[in-house]
């Protein structure tokens, strides 16, 4: 029972943060200079493809939008009587 409190105290004190701190940065210090540089190059093609998706969806929108438009339009066309000669 003491353990548990013990390690509840810890893990929700200052110290902890402070040994979490130090872990991070001593684990930033030890990545690789080619991955560091690997992983920017992905993040940037992530970004560029992130970029062309949402603007495929905004095509996507704008398509369904006159979709539905012009259904409303042939929809409303045919309730009307037809014309008299």
């Amino acid at each position: 029972m003491a353990l548990i409190i013990c390690a509840r105290w810890f893990f929700r004190s200052e110290l902890s943060d402070a040994v979490a701190e130090s872990v991070r940065r001593k684990n930033r210090s030890e990545i690789d200079p080619d991955l560091a540089e690997r992983l920017e190059e992905l993040t940037e093609r992530f970004g560029e493809e992130l970029e062309q998706l949402r603007g495929e969806i905004v095509e996507l929108s704008e398509r369904q939008e006159f979709t539905e438009r012009v259904l409303i339009e042939v929809r409303q066309r045919e309730g009307l009587p037809e014309p008299k000669m």
